[in-house]
């Protein structure tokens, strides 16, 4: 796929520069899932119970409160999105890295093909010696 204009305008360094400001912005979502795991965990232990003794005698499984019981729920059922999330900035991030590299590599190989063709069609002129020095 090309430029509506038929050109390429990719500025390696910059590419460089906004890969480099995702990947930390991916890093710091890495520690946020993690935070994010164990804050729920936190919010399901200190829940409690709706039970007069903290039993978890209403709903609850294992003595769980339903509100733990919800939490552990939700984030059974969220896990997978959040990984994908991670996966998906990973392969991004990795694939604008790559299809950079292949650009520049492209650029490199369009020039080096266009010197060889050029070196092609310069064929020196046939040297003239002057009439005297064909005696």
């Amino acid at each position: 796929m090309s430029h509506p204009a038929g050109k390429w305008n990719i500025d390696p360094a910059g590419v460089g520069s906004v890969v480099g400001k995702a990947g930390d912005i991916a890093k710091g979502l890495q520690d946020q899932v993690t935070s994010y795991g164990t804050h729920l965990q936190n919010a399901a232990k200190d829940a409690g119970t709706i039970s007069k003794g903290g039993q978890g005698d209403y709903g609850g499984k294992d003595g769980m409160s339903l509100v733990a019981l919800a939490l552990s729920n939700f984030a059974e059922a969220t896990k997978g999105q959040l990984t994908f999330i991670a996966e998906r900035s990973g392969k991004s991030l990795n694939g604008a890295v790559d299809a950079t590299k292949d650009y520049c590599n492209g650029d490199l190989e369009m020039a080096a093909q266009a010197q060889s063709d050029a070196l092609k069609d310069t064929t020196p002129p046939p040297v003239a010696l002057p009439p005297e020095a064909k005696k």
